[in-house]
């Protein structure tokens, strides 16, 4: 009986390791750094691709919060292409903002994601949003 029990494990663990592999696919999203430079807010993104296939366009719309999570400002951020595997660094300066004043960005939705067998609702499942900085990045 032991032989049959190893030989099962054995077929199985490939299985696993597949559906951990599909199931651990995510577009990562952090807000890198928040600099005031020149009267305006300059926020840092880094993008990583953790999908099989490449994104040839990423677009966001994300709420700025203020300190008491009021909506300040309505943006649409844009990545360009993402090759999978690859990460990449996407800045956005917001003029007449402080760095600051913004408690929170909220990622409200996920407007257009590009890419074969990709849809908006399939990306918003997928991304991970996290920040190194004060501003917290989330859904």
């Amino acid at each position: 009986m032991r032989p049959l029990i190893l030989s099962f494990a054995f077929v199985l663990t490939p299985l696993l390791g597949a559906a951990h592999a599909q199931g651990s696919q995510s577009l990562d999203l952090e807000l890198n750094n928040s600099v005031q430079h020149d009267g305006v807010c300059r926020l840092s993104f880094m993008v990583r691709n953790g999908l099989t296939v490449p994104v040839t366009d990423l677009g966001l719309e994300v709420v700025l919060l203020n300190k008491d999570g009021l909506a300040q400002d309505f943006m649409m951020l844009r990545t360009g292409e993402l090759i999978s595997g690859k990460r990449r660094i996407r800045q956005f300066d917001l003029p007449d903002i402080a760095c600051g004043d913004i408690g929170e960005i909220l990622i409200n939705d996920v407007a257009d994601c590009q890419g074969e067998g990709l849809t908006p609702a399939s990306c918003l499942v997928k991304l991970k949003p996290s920040s190194r900085t004060a501003i917290k990045l989330g859904l």
